[in-house]
């Protein structure tokens, strides 16, 4: 067995959940049973809706030292080969209490101390701008790019995307909770300039605003509200174009192969914007949170990128070369090896 701790709530949104359900299932597929460990119940529908079940520790989800002794009795109890984690509020204190007690395995966006885990995960596109030399004596065993990007299996192997030259239908992907509220801003003031193009909304159930978001939808004839979207890939690649906050979302655009006008909406995606613009793979308008010019720089980089074909179709090819889909099995391959973790 393979326990999964992790959580999904309105502060956090959905993303940490979704990597680990993409690496459980891949999980599943080699034969291993999973189930999830969650602080509370707010998570309980989709981890049902995936096929999983849970354990709810009613704890916190932002006090993991809380929870140690919980979660301790309960590696006891269903004495897993593997715990999988995925939190930004873990500490050395939280990973040392768990070492000689079950493997552990980290996925790690931060790389902010150099964590007491058998492996750890950095799929992102600016992994390798960080420094992970001090990893190099000790058991820990990194997997590291977009090479390992966790996408769900309808991201595999997709054909190369369909560049139009008229743009006639654009993604729009604010996050599963939309702090900045950014889904309606764009319903009022973006989706007006271009009467013609079909602006197709992503809204997660994650999002306290959603009986506002629908009648803003109501509004245009050319908004369509996708909600809980159960077939995400194919209408990435119905689209011509899309607008994405900088989280897990782009590694499935980059599947694609869906040109993306890509911005933050929290510190931890600021890096990853400027990363994939810097690799020639996005347009970043940067960080929408009290930034005057965020809606000019969206607009234009939106008219810039609708009128260029050309530049969109280079776009295009440059991402499915980065990501292919196939990241969660090669967690799961390494992940249920029985060879001997080497130092790195």
């Amino acid at each position: 067995m393979v326990l999964i701790r992790a959580d999904a709530n309105r502060e956090i949104g959905a993303g940490h959940l979704m990597r680990c359900l993409s690496v459980a299932k891949a999980l599943e597929a080699f034969g291993e049973t999973v189930r999830f460990v969650t602080a509370d119940h707010a998570p309980d529908a989709l981890i049902r809706q995936n096929g999983f079940r849970s354990i709810c520790m009613e704890c916190s989800w932002d006090d993991l030292a809380s929870e140690r002794e919980t979660l301790q009795c309960i590696i006891e109890q269903y004495k897993p080969r593997l715990l999988i984690i995925d939190s930004y509020q873990v500490t050395a204190a939280y990973f040392q209490a768990l070492s000689g007690v079950v493997k552990t395995a980290y996925l790690d966006d931060l790389n902010c101390a150099c964590w007491d885990v058998d492996y750890l995960i950095n799929y992102n596109i600016f992994a390798s701008s960080y420094d992970y030399t001090q990893y190099r004596d000790t058991r820990t065993k990194l997997l590291r790019m977009p090479y390992y990007a966790p996408l769900r299996e309808e991201f595999r192997d997709l054909p190369k995307h369909e560049t139009k030259r008229q743009v006639t239908d654009l993604l729009v992907s604010a996050g599963g909770s939309d702090p900045a509220q950014v889904t309606e801003r764009m319903i009022c003031e973006i989706c007006p300039l271009w009467e013609t193009i079909q602006f197709h909304f992503v809204a997660g159930a994650l999002n306290p605003r959603i009986m506002q978001i629908k009648e803003k939808a109501k509004e245009r004839t050319n908004v369509v509200l996708h909600i809980n979207e159960r077939n995400m890939s194919a209408l990435m690649q119905k689209c011509d174009l899309a607008v994405s906050a900088a989280g897990f979302t782009l590694y499935e655009l980059c599947a694609c192969g869906t040109p993306a006008v890509v911005y933050s909406l929290a510190e931890n995606q600021r890096i990853a914007a400027r990363e994939f613009e810097a690799c020639g793979l996005m347009v970043d308008v940067g960080d929408c949170r009290a930034n005057e010019n965020f809606w000019l720089a969206l607009r234009q980089a939106l008219e810039s990128l609708i009128k260029d074909a050309e530049q969109r179709a280079k776009l295009s090819e440059r991402m499915q070369r980065v990501v292919d889909g196939m990241g969660a099995v090669r967690i799961a391959q390494e992940l249920v090896s029985t060879a001997t973790v080497k130092s790195q």
